[in-house]
């Protein structure tokens, strides 16, 4: 089942795009996966956080392809935090396409024979220093260790594989801090942690078996999407036919995995299938706030959506839940910015919801926003970060 799922696997993510004109605006970037013509691209949106309408802005060709499925829960693409360059994952070719930000100028398309994506997927992620950015790799089923050069330029350092077990690794987050690497070993149901050493080069922590959790007794193991805050806590999704999560307390010694516990997040939509956690600002940076849950759904009669929850002292609490049926009834990656959520859907939208006090979303007058460009689920992140 877990592979079925991450066929569909979707991505998402955004851009700051640092110029004198652009500085008001807010932007969400794709990567639109696309396999089937001359280039893969990103699609650049203006999102209006007054509105919340999306406008598409730009269009990035990659020069690579894509793997034409997109991502459910991972992302595809990352831009510095000083917002000066931007990377597109092309999974078809394996390589990575780099921009210089704001001219949006493509600086190169970079690779190893050590490393190859395709199917099902994976995720990037860059250090907060802007220095070092990683991959995962479907195909050769490892870890990719990447430099950035003050040109945007990539130089690749290592390929690396979890101590627990070989796996796509298909999702991947930073330490806020930028000492550690967070690894989902999906379909097998662990966590592996890497330190990030000093030159980029990553040192295996060690790893937390989800199995012996309640999950191996309920409804299954498969820790999928991944969320880390700046207080070390950790909120994993569970691609089952059920409704349950992961979270867990990280530490700088070892065990680096403590407090690992199952959430069940039974909810009023019986949504199913929990792919995408996402921390709001609070939550984030104090560890007392809202965590969104992005329920993809499995087809017709399995319902997708987001569920609102609320965290205190470290557990979480079911709150609000809202259906969300796409055209084909998939969802995927999901993200806040301010009373903003973005949500993608299956098979290449991207719709805007307000956020009311309850937690609850409201779609926009403007309803879904086809992205002509994607040729599978679609990758996105929102730039400036709110949190």
């Amino acid at each position: 089942m877990k592979k079925s799922l991450v066929v569909l696997a979707l991505v998402g993510m955004v851009l700051v795009i640092c110029s004198t004109s652009f500085a008001a605006n807010t932007f969400v970037v794709t990567n639109d996966d696309n396999c089937g013509a001359s280039s893969n691209t990103s699609s650049i949106y203006t999102l209006n956080t007054s509105n919340g309408t999306l406008t598409l802005y730009k269009t990035l060709s990659t020069g690579g392809l894509g793997n034409c499925g997109g991502f459910f829960a991972t992302v595809g693409n990352a831009v510095t935090q000083n917002a000066k360059c931007l990377f597109v994952m092309d999974g078809g070719t394996s390589d990575i396409a780099a921009f210089s930000v704001p001219a949006l100028t493509k600086v190169g398309n970079y690779s190893n024979a050590a490393v190859a994506a395709g199917f099902p997927g994976g995720s990037m992620a860059l250090t907060p220093n802007n220095k070092y950015l990683y991959e995962t790799y479907a195909g050769t089923e490892n870890i990719g260790a990447w430099s950035v050069g003050s040109n945007c330029s990539l130089t690749f350092i290592a390929a690396y594989q979890a101590s627990y077990a070989i796996d796509t690794y298909s999702n991947l987050v930073v330490d806020p801090t930028g000492a550690g690497l967070i690894v989902s070993v999906d379909d097998y149901g662990a966590l592996e942690a890497f330190k990030i050493n000093s030159n980029g080069t990553l040192k295996d922590l060690g790893y937390t078996d989800l199995n012996n959790t309640n999950c191996s007794q309920i409804d299954g193991c498969f820790p999928t999407g991944l969320d880390l805050s700046k207080k070390e806590f950790l909120v994993v999704g569970n691609a089952t036919f059920a409704s349950s999560g992961f979270t867990a307390q990280l530490k700088a010694s070892s065990p680096y995995f403590t407090n690992v516990t199952y959430v069940d997040l039974t909810n009023s939509a019986a949504m199913i299938n929990n792919e995408v956690p996402w921390m709001d600002k609070a939550a984030y940076t104090t560890g007392t706030g809202n965590v969104y849950w992005g329920f993809s759904g499995f087809g017709a009669g399995y319902p997708a959506g987001v569920l609102q929850s609320s965290l205190a002292g470290g557990a979480i609490t079911v709150g609000t839940a809202t259906g969300i049926t796409s055209t084909n009834g998939y969802d995927g990656v999901i993200q806040n910015t301010g009373k903003w959520m973005v949500v993608a859907e299956w098979f290449n939208q991207l719709q805007v919801f307000s956020i009311g006090n309850n937690g609850g979303l409201t779609a926009t007058s403007q309803g879904p926003v086809t992205d002509a460009n994607a040729d599978g689920a679609i990758s996105f992140f929102i730039y400036p970060s709110t949190r």
